[in-house]
């Protein structure tokens, strides 16, 4: 009797452990099932904000989202993800871009459609020869002709836009509270609300191509045709800047506790070795390379090689813009609405990128530092820009 009963409260505590066991299993899995649950509603969050925003200029095929790390407690949850947006401007020809509407009406070329340079000079002397100078129309001519085979590469091409998002929410009662999710983008070395990446309006645009042709015409000769390198290939820099940057998720060699995002396969290993000396900050030295792959030559002052033979002008981002902008007055300064693929972007930080597309909706860059490839960006006070064409 006793043994039986001994038996029987064994098997009831086999049984209680395994209830146990149980409850724990469905608890962990409910959680594992809420964070799914979270991340959905996150991403159709993220989903309708791109969408919402950008779909009045473009078509957009599709959007990939890829989590890169996702914390949840009972109250909150932090996420860090990386979307990819592909697209394709709506309009069908370049003189439909409302900022290139804004550059024509100022010149009263409001129905100009573009054939060669040697028409647009004809059509610019005709509507304007009143009211500008010859001077003036050689150079709103050669803006013109500039924007426009410019912009024709973005006409009818799809194109992939990057972002790098932090999203906090509130969690009640095992939800996510709607109202109180907040999306912040990466905007070069900063973050801001996602709201100040999307797209102007249309009215916006108009302003910056009606505002960027006004300084056109109101500059100097000599600030606005430096001795520039004129054999600079602006494509080709941006091409190359494309080709060895990418977006991965933390520092391949040091694992997150870096503090940024490097991946030191995908750069060009071969032709620029990784030295100690550059640490984790190589913007610079990306840009020199991409600078140089355009065309810009080396010098006994801009030069990359060994540790010990590596100029500072090359790796270092104040050196790097004096010897640009004073030394050999390859730069000159442009704006954001203007500076195009090829251009030169540095933050109020010292942070240097190069900039590797402006459709005039929105504009992308390519970098290091933390690894970047086509990221969109939007402007804020103190970001400085140059070009040199």
């Amino acid at each position: 009797m006793i043994r039986r009963f001994k038996t029987s409260k064994k098997i009831m505590s086999t049984m209680l452990v395994l209830v146990l066991l149980i409850t724990v299993f469905s608890i962990v899995h409910a959680k594992a099932d809420n964070t799914k649950i979270y991340k959905d509603e996150i991403e159709q969050s993220v989903r309708k904000v791109l969408t919402d925003g950008f779909s009045e200029y473009y078509k957009i095929n599709n959007i990939k989202i890829r989590f890169d790390d996702v914390v949840v407690n009972n109250q909150n949850i932090e996420v860090n993800l990386l979307a990819t947006m592909n697209t394709a401007l709506k309009v069908k020809k370049v003189s439909e871009l409302p900022y290139v509407k804004g550059m024509l009406k100022r010149i009263n070329l409001s129905d100009f459609s573009y054939e060669s340079k040697a028409k647009t000079d004809e059509a610019v002397v005709k509507a304007n020869k009143n009211n500008l100078k010859n001077e003036q129309l050689a150079k709103v001519s050669k803006a013109i002709d500039f924007k426009f085979n410019d912009l024709q590469q973005y006409i009818n091409k799809s194109d992939d836009n990057f972002f790098y998002l932090k999203i906090t929410a509130d969690i009640s009662n095992d939800k996510i509270v709607q109202n109180s999710i907040k999306i912040l983008a990466e905007n070069i070395d900063s973050f801001v609300p996602i709201k100040q990446m999307l797209p102007k309006t249309s009215l916006e645009m108009e302003k910056e191509g009606f505002n960027d042709i006004q300084l056109v015409i109101d500059s100097k000769e000599k600030q606005y045709l430096p001795n520039l390198y004129s054999n600079y290939d602006r494509i080709a820099a941006r091409d190359y800047a494309n080709k060895w940057s990418s977006n991965p998720t933390s520092c391949k060699d040091h694992g997150t506790t870096c503090g940024i995002r490097q991946d030191r396969d995908k750069w060009n290993n071969s032709d620029y070795p990784y030295y100690n000396e550059l640490c984790h900050a190589d913007c610079a030295d990306f840009v020199s390379q991409a600078l140089h792959a355009g065309g810009i030559p080396m010098d006994s002052t801009w030069k990359r090689g060994t540790p010990a033979n590596t100029s500072v002008a090359w790796v270092n981002t104040h050196s790097l813009k004096k010897y640009m902008l004073t030394t050999k007055k390859y730069w000159k300064s442009s704006t954001y609405a203007s500076a195009a693929a090829g251009g030169i972007l540095y933050t109020s930080s010292g942070h240097v990128v190069l900039i590797v597309k402006n459709d005039t909706v929105t504009r992308q860059y390519s970098s290091h530092t933390n690894d970047t490839k086509k990221h969109n960006y939007s402007n804020i006070n103190g970001y400085k820009y140059y070009v040199l064409w």
